[in-house]
């Protein structure tokens, strides 16, 4: 198997598992915001012994180590996705819950002006826009 680098202060390095590499499996299958139980149960459709405890787990590490990218929308509930998408926002339909990604950052340019403005060293930040998709308005 092969080994995940953390980003951590110790350098912690953990193993890729089976059950890791289903739960990642399954989100480029979907290529969709999932959230933990709709991740388990797809992964327990192939892996019946697994647990929900053990989906948040690897869900953890894959968020830690970069992997994926975990995004908490108005409903509170946090959903995964692959991180190979690199920065990109989100319109959010209120009726569906369809989750459509936003590629370039619309925001970009008056981010930066502002962190430039106040010296400040921005992390990461999020940009959703909720409404109605084109099925439910």
């Amino acid at each position: 198997m092969s080994e995940i680098h953390v980003n951590s202060p110790s350098g912690k390095t953990v193993r890729n598992s089976k059950q890791r590499q289903a739960v990642l499996e399954t989100l480029a299958k979907q290529q969709s915001h999932m959230s933990a139980e709709e991740i388990y149960q797809t992964v327990k459709m192939l892996q019946p012994t697994i647990s929900l405890g053990t989906v948040y787990r690897n869900l953890e590490v894959l968020s830690e180590t970069g992997k994926t990218y975990r995004t908490s929308f108005a409903d509170g509930k946090a959903r995964y996705e692959l991180a190979f998408k690199g920065h990109h926002h989100h319109l959010v339909c209120m009726k569906c819950g369809e989750i459509e990604d936003i590629i370039a950052c619309p925001m970009a340019r008056e981010i930066a002006s502002i962190v430039e403005s106040r010296d400040f060293k921005p992390l990461h930040h999020y940009f959703e826009v909720y409404g109605y998709c084109r099925n439910c308005k």
